[in-house]
């Protein structure tokens, strides 16, 4: 590996955040335009038997899975480090947490990428959701809820 100089290393991050700026901002349209949710795609597959959201839905977990497959395929990442990857199973931990996932996304009005959009649009409630689902998300990881 070559050394790299503190400008270089500094135009690489200007360049990686321009990258990410433009994509992000890409799949935010994208997702406002299509209402992208993954509660909206179970919600219309069960209820109006209109299956278009849940076949986007699909073909984003299709999609984030190759992607993944790809980047460890390279080394990029380390997929045994995951969370995700884990020896044991809990079922009960599982099966709660899912309810109570559901539950919320019912009560927020949408799965968190619905809420990322409606931060987005200038949503206040949906700022308060995320706050909620973050603080969630980190006890349920390393806080009061942890396993």
């Amino acid at each position: 590996m070559t050394d790299l100089s503190p400008e270089q290393i500094r135009s690489l991050g200007s360049q990686a955040l321009l990258i990410t700026f433009v994509i992000t901002a890409a799949l935010g349209a994208i997702m406002q335009r299509t209402n992208f949710c993954t509660l909206g795609a179970v919600s219309d597959g069960i209820l109006m038997e209109d299956w278009s959201r849940m076949r986007q839905w699909c073909l984003a977990i299709g999609i984030a899975i190759l992607g993944v497959a790809f980047m460890s395929h390279l080394g990029w990442i380390d997929v045994t480090k995951s969370l995700y990857t884990g020896n044991r199973v809990l079922y009960l931990s599982t099966f709660i947490g899912s309810v109570l996932f559901g539950i919320g996304m019912v009560l927020a009005s949408g799965c968190g990428s619905k809420t990322l959009v409606r931060i987005g649009s200038g949503n206040l409630k949906s700022i308060v959701v995320f706050i909620v689902l973050g603080l969630v998300a980190y006890m349920t990881m390393r806080g009061f809820l942890g396993v």
